[in-house]
């Protein structure tokens, strides 16, 4: 199966091709456990480069909780090419900018349970290649390590007998 892009969702998202969210947390295994740290990071990051983008472009902030469908799309395109453009030419983005606590508090939190099974199929993909990756770096440190090791012991029992 062939990984596309995809966007990284909290539990409360549905399972979607193209929206990945984690696992039900009853009883994990490492490797799932190992999945939900990976994608935890990568929602965290994608949570803060949003804050960024909100308190850069403040249009943001305002547009998004009166958002009009058919302007909506192209007002954070064109703030995520200025964003870029910035990050491009090598100027700084200052993370005291970033707007925290942008929430309208009459907005509630929804939940949707539906999994899809192309998504499942893909999120068990991902945690596979996940733990697959992580046997390799565990491999290769081991033959690292089974490599240099004598040479230590061998520097130790050198420097005891000088």
């Amino acid at each position: 199966m062939e990984i596309r892009e995809f966007l990284v969702g909290g539990v409360d998202y549905p399972l979607l091709p193209w929206l990945i969210t984690t696992y039900e947390s009853n009883g994990l295994l490492a490797s799932i456990s190992d999945f939900h740290a990976v994608h935890e990071d990568a929602r965290l990051f994608a949570v803060r480069t949003f804050l960024q983008l909100k308190g850069s472009w403040r249009i943001l902030n305002n547009t998004m909780w009166r958002p009009d469908k058919r302007k909506l799309p192209s007002v954070i395109l064109v703030c995520c090419l200025l964003h870029n453009i910035i990050i491009d030419s090598g100027d700084q983005l200052h993370p005291d900018v970033a707007l925290f606590g942008h929430d309208d508090s009459g907005y509630r939190d929804q939940c949707c349970k539906h999994v899809d099974p192309t998504g499942r199929t893909l999120r068990e993909n991902l945690a596979k290649h996940l733990q697959h990756c992580k046997e390799m770096a565990l491999s290769k440190q081991s033959l690292f390590l089974s490599f240099i090791e004598p040479r230590v012991h061998t520097c130790c029992c050198a420097t005891y007998i000088i």
